[in-house]
């Protein structure tokens, strides 16, 4: 770990008891951290600030570690979860543990899990633009369709051969990390944390296979958008872009790591994420039986 423990405490502002706790964390630490605060929308504005620290301390849900790890994982910072969502399937710590084991995240105890980041390209059909946008992402690329009656018509390509033509409500390229999101929701497997793979899950496709296809290590994909229809790319759901007929989204494995500070057992992982789908499943029947 680096000898600097400057730590920064980042908040949901969504969430109304993310930033009361950020002040409590602040109050905990010791001075020799020089810790900050600031909401992950302000995040970007802070960066040189951010980039002088050792450990993020994120508090809300996954979206907030989503968010902070943009700018976490090119600068190699380690990141804590303290989880205020309903899911955090990436944090580390519940909320009423963090005031009193902050200190040891801060002085670096523990040990760094890495996760496999992804790299999203637009290639525009035009080649008036020459400069291709890219965005990195730690969960998934999804390209969708813009009006909701309307289905998005793709072709997917691996490593330059065709794979598959779909008819579908969208298409998810997904990391390891993502595989717990919106590609579960679609029927697709759960990646083992550390896997370095990413997968192809079609959504709702029409007369074709809509099973998940886990690719090698160091795959590249491309979704290509066929004639006479516009989409839209959602990296990581928050990052929304516009795609014309001819554009394609070039998806691979990213340049950065995510890295996760972790204290309990890496073996407990798997138990950990049962543990948590269990809960969603409990606390969705629950919503389901309250409402009849």
């Amino acid at each position: 770990m680096a000898e600097n423990r400057q730590v920064g405490v980042i908040y949901s502002p969504w969430v109304e008891e993310a930033e009361p706790l950020a002040k409590s964390l602040l109050d905990s630490l010791s001075k020799e951290h020089k810790p900050w605060v600031c909401s992950v929308l302000d995040l970007e504005g802070n960066k040189e600030m951010a980039k002088r620290c050792s450990t993020f301390i994120t508090i809300g849900g996954d979206g907030t570690i989503l968010r902070t790890v943009r700018l976490a994982a090119p600068a190699g910072i380690p990141i804590v979860g303290v989880n205020l969502g309903r899911v955090g399937f990436m944090a580390e710590l519940p909320a009423d543990d963090a005031v009193a084991r902050v200190n040891s995240f801060a002085r670096g105890e523990g040990w760094l899990e890495e996760r496999t980041m992804l790299e999203a390209q637009i290639l525009p059909v035009s080649q008036s633009t020459k400069k291709l946008r890219t965005y990195s992402g730690l969960n998934d690329a999804v390209v969708s369709r813009t009006k909701p009656s309307r289905m998005v018509y793709v072709e997917v390509r691996v490593d330059e051969h065709a794979l598959a033509a779909y008819a579908a409500d969208a298409v998810i390229v997904s990391t390891a990390t993502g595989s717990t999101g919106y590609a579960l929701g679609a029927g697709g497997p759960i990646l083992y944390a550390e896997s370095t793979s990413l997968l192809v899950q079609p959504v709702v496709p029409q007369l074709a296979d809509s099973a998940a296809i886990v690719l090698h290590p160091g795959a590249v994909v491309e979704i290509e958008i066929e004639a006479d229809q516009d989409a839209m790319v959602s990296v990581d759901g928050y990052m929304d872009l516009n795609l014309s007929p001819g554009d394609t989204v070039r998806v691979q494995e990213g340049p950065h790591k995510a890295k996760f500070l972790r204290q309990g057992s890496p073996h407990a992982l798997p138990s950990a994420l049962s543990h948590r789908l269990s809960s969603i499943r409990r606390q969705r029947n629950r919503d389901t039986t309250s409402g009849d």
